[in-house]
């Protein structure tokens, strides 16, 4: 009668002792540093030849990120019916968080891209000149930009899709995924 229960705590001790996957998968998930050798994935350029915000995507089962030169690339890639869906981590860089240098953004500075708060329809430029969407880590920093540069705060999930894709939304409809 007692083998059962015996076998059951031996079992659940030798379980408890391995890493707990969680812990595992946290670390395979952490956002990467960029280096000058990243390409960005729609337009074959270097990452870091462009200024601004930038974008890094992590698939499932894959070590290597889908960089990205803006952040509107990021997330049109997460819309794009085309393009893998089986993503396991989606980061921007954090506007109040990038250094003096606009090319190559602090380790520090990368953010899940769900939580950011954006500025949208904002004056300012991002990559190769073209409309941007802007992150940032906190509400109020996302809010300052926009009093001093036009646009709106939104979040994540309400990015609109006519500020992803020039002149529509290529039959999407809703907030960013």
């Amino acid at each position: 009668m007692r083998a059962p229960y015996l076998l059951a705590l031996l079992a659940l001790l030798a379980v408890a002792g391995c890493k707990p996957k969680s812990e595992t998968a946290l670390v395979a998930l952490a956002p990467h540093s960029l280096t000058d050798a990243d390409i960005a994935h729609f337009c074959n350029m270097a990452v870091t030849e462009h200024a601004g915000p930038k974008g890094q995507i992590l698939l499932k089962g894959d070590p290597t990120p889908v960089w990205f030169a803006s952040v509107r690339d990021t997330v049109a890639y997460i819309l794009l019916p085309e393009e893998p869906k089986d993503v396991a981590a989606i980061y921007v860089t954090a506007m109040e968080m990038l250094s003096d240098d606009p090319h190559h953004p602090p380790a520090a500075s990368w953010i899940d891209a769900r939580a950011a708060f954006y500025v949208v329809g904002s004056v300012e430029h991002g990559a190769m000149g073209g409309d941007e969407l802007f992150p940032f880590g906190s509400e109020a920093a996302a809010r300052a930009f926009a009093a001093a540069h036009q646009g709106t705060v939104v979040r994540y999930a309400d990015i609109p899709k006519d500020k992803v894709f020039d002149g529509g939304d290529r039959g999407q409809t809703g907030g960013a995924s």
